[in-house]
């Protein structure tokens, strides 16, 4: 009986880390189609640097050419998506054709937690780092 329980207990656990890597993996997919490049993480110095981002979260960037965005997936694809302000717009619209924009966990919604995310950056105050994401 207790040998069964903790197969159950098993085949649960990764059936709950397939369908998160599923949702990972589709939400990768989304990114590319609204425009974001995908920097794989190759080398051990890439793979440093992608592990010092928040992973999952769209993070705020100036670069020579203006504002980016870098969303990470350190241990999905090991990579990170870099895209630009219409990127991220066309991400965000396509995720409120999905879902509609109602606050999820902690209560925030989507634009909500996006630009939580990005005034907590940094972005733009003095001393801020700067750092170029291609990989």
């Amino acid at each position: 009986m207790i040998v069964a329980a903790r197969m159950l207990g098993t085949i649960a656990a990764a059936f709950a880390a397939l369908e998160a890597a599923a949702q990972q993996l589709a939400t990768d997919m989304k990114l590319e189609d609204a425009g974001f490049i995908m920097r794989a993480a190759t080398t051990p110095d890439h793979i440093a640097r992608l592990r010092q981002l928040p992973p999952h979260k769209f993070v705020a960037r100036m670069g020579p050419s203006g504002r980016y965005y870098v969303y990470a997936d350190p241990e999905g694809c090991k990579c990170a998506f870099v895209g630009t302000e219409r990127a991220l717009q066309a991400y965000r619209d396509m995720r409120k054709l999905v879902q509609p924009d109602n606050p999820g966990a902690g209560g925030f919604s989507i634009d909500q937690q996006i630009v939580h995310d990005m005034t907590n950056d940094g972005v733009g105050e003095p001393g801020s780092d700067i750092i170029d994401y291609r990989f």
